[in-house]
């Protein structure tokens, strides 16, 4: 078997009820790295399946479009780190973690994110937070499925979906630790 296999975790199994319509799961058109409540920690393994986590992408992929142009869900929680999977259809404005790495898994689609440069009218939120309506000197990174790009915390970066791109990505939310935070 490859790196992913069949799902037995009880979260990833309740996503893929959710994809086929057993189950609903919660979803959010905004992801926010930050979780209000004291999230349930995750202690097991997480086995996943890309085609299982393409077909649950769809599903966000046609909120996105009647939406913002984003949708997400966080699958699970761990200790210092989160996976997500979110789906775009449109671009979104510049964001900025201060506390949390991410490591962008394109699962279905194609986009383009760019990181660095500085954020255009930027605005500090709570947690760490930091959104703009844009980047201005950014480098451009194509992104096709199967690639993977790690945006270290404190590196400015936002997503471009050219009209007719849409982009599926499972997203793995690493906190930095508290002596490396800004």
């Amino acid at each position: 078997m490859g790196l992913f296999a069949v799902a037995t975790n009880a979260v990833v199994w309740s996503a893929l009820a959710a994809a086929s319509g057993l189950t609903p799961m919660k979803q959010a058109a905004v992801v926010q790295p930050t979780v209000a409540a004291a999230p349930t920690i995750q202690t097991q393994p997480e086995v996943l399946n890309l085609g299982a986590l393409a077909e649950r992408g769809k599903a966000l992929l046609e909120q996105a479009k009647a939406g913002s142009g984003s949708a997400g869900i966080t699958l699970a929680n761990y200790n210092g780190h989160y996976t997500m999977l979110t789906a775009r259809s449109k671009s979104g404005g510049g964001e900025l973690h201060k506390r949390f790495a991410d490591f962008l898994i394109v699962v279905d689609g194609e986009g383009t994110e760019f990181t660095g440069g500085t954020m255009v009218d930027a605005k500090e939120l709570p947690g760490g937070e930091v959104r703009g309506t844009g980047l201005e000197g950014a480098t451009p990174h194509a992104l096709h499925k199967g690639d993977v790009i790690h945006i270290p915390a404190g590196t400015p970066h936002q997503a471009i979906e050219a009209p007719g791109q849409t982009i599926i990505i499972y997203v793995i939310k690493v906190q930095e630790p508290e002596s490396s935070k800004q």
